[in-house]
């Protein structure tokens, strides 16, 4: 039930909307720490996917906001944030190529998400510092997003990919992480699919 979570109360979130969608504390808690410790980039993505409408408002880019803003919204709709209403009309903007929708209101939902996973941070601890390089995890971790590109499931890719740049990596694997980040930015199924082949092959060669 709702009371096993013992979550304090933060501005903006509903723990009982949060337990429909997470039951157990423990996934919700995975949940959270992701989103704290992502956050800056997701934000920065969403506002660079913004102005690259302003300058260019092709199909393409805005299909590339409306992807960021699903995810967002599926992060925020996970732990029951208000924020969920910010994030879908953000992505509806972004389908219905309402470029003067997303001019106006994605500073604020940026900022708001920001302000969000500073206040979760009470629960989280401080989720900037990379985690320690693990082969094993790491490994799983590229199948889980070679898994997210073969079904197409951005979310899952997103989630995946966060969670790879969140760990320490040795030097040699840096490019084609820099690489991969790119792909999965931009959707690109060869280039991360490629990249994630060309990671498998030299992680055979770390101790």
């Amino acid at each position: 039930m709702i009371n096993d979570y013992h979550m304090p109360v933060i501005e903006g979130v509903d723990w009982e909307k949060a337990h429909r969608y997470m039951p157990e504390k423990e996934s919700l808690l995975a949940i959270l720490r992701e989103m704290v410790a992502g956050a800056s980039k997701q934000a920065s993505l969403l506002l660079k996917y913004r102005d690259e409408i302003k300058t260019d408002p092709s199909d393409e880019n805005h299909d590339l906001f409306k992807v960021q803003a699903h995810a967002m919204k599926a992060s925020v709709r996970s732990i029951g944030s208000d924020l969920f209403d910010e994030a879908y009309a953000l992505e509806l903007a972004g389908k219905d190529r309402d470029t003067e929708t997303i001019i106006r209101d994605t500073d604020r939902f940026a900022d708001d998400y920001l302000a969000l996973s500073d206040r979760l941070r009470v629960i989280t601890g401080d989720t900037d510092r990379q985690e320690a390089f693990d082969k094993k995890a790491f490994a799983e971790r590229i199948q889980e997003i070679k898994t997210a590109m073969d079904a197409f499931d951005v979310t899952l890719l997103q989630g995946s990919s966060s969670k790879v740049m969140s760990m320490e990596t040795p030097e040699i694997l840096k490019n084609e992480l820099a690489i991969l980040e790119e792909g999965v930015r931009d959707l690109e199924s060869e280039k991360v699919l490629g990249c994630c082949e060309r990671i498998e092959d030299l992680l055979r060669n770390i101790e």
